[in-house]
C-alpha cells in the first residue's frame, strides 16, 4: 500500500468560460485583411512596375518578334525606324536565334531613354546601346 491517501478532487463545472479572447483574436485577422485590401486598391501591382522593366519589356518583345517572323515588327519600333541601323542588325546578320539577358543602365530622360541591351546570338553574348521612345504609354525600340 502506498502512505499518500487518495482523495477525489472535486471539478467544478459549472464555470462559464468567456468568449472574448476569441472575438479579440477574429477582429485582430478582420482588422489585418481590410488593411491589405484598401493597401491592394490603394497601389495596385500594376504600379509597381519600374520604367527600367518597361523598357527591358520593350527590348524582349523587339527581340522575341526579330526571332519569330525574321524580320522587325513595326508595332514595336518608332516612327521612321530604319532596319539598316538596328540595335540588332549585326545579331541579324551573323544569322542564329537571338536571346535577350538583361537591360543595364537605363537613363530615362521624359519620353526618350537609352539602355545598355545585353543578348546572346548562337549563345556568342553581346551588349548595345539602344535607344527608346515613349509613345501612347509604351517604349518603342529606336535607331537614335
Amino acid at each position: 500500500m502506498s502512505d499518500v491517501e487518495e482523495t477525489p478532487v472535486p471539478i467544478d463545472q459549472n464555470e462559464t468560460r468567456s468568449m472574448w479572447p476569441f472575438l479579440v483574436a477574429a477582429g485582430i485577422i478582420a482588422f489585418v485583411i481590410l488593411g491589405i485590401v484598401i493597401a491592394t486598391l490603394i497601389s495596385p501591382v500594376e504600379k509597381n512596375v519600374t520604367e527600367s522593366d518597361r523598357l527591358a519589356l520593350s527590348a524582349t518583345n523587339f527581340i522575341m518578334s526579330r526571332n519569330d517572323t525574321g524580320k522587325y515588327d513595326p508595332t514595336l519600333s518608332c516612327k521612321g525606324f530604319d532596319e539598316k541601323l538596328s540595335p540588332l542588325r549585326a545579331a541579324v546578320e551573323s544569322g542564329g536565334t537571338i536571346a535577350f539577358s538583361k537591360l543595364t543602365d537605363a537613363a530615362i530622360d521624359g519620353d526618350k531613354a537609352t539602355a545598355q541591351v545585353s543578348f546572346t546570338v548562337a549563345g556568342a553574348p553581346s551588349t548595345t546601346p539602344w535607344h527608346f521612345s515613349k509613345e501612347n504609354s509604351r517604349w518603342l525600340v529606336c535607331n537614335s
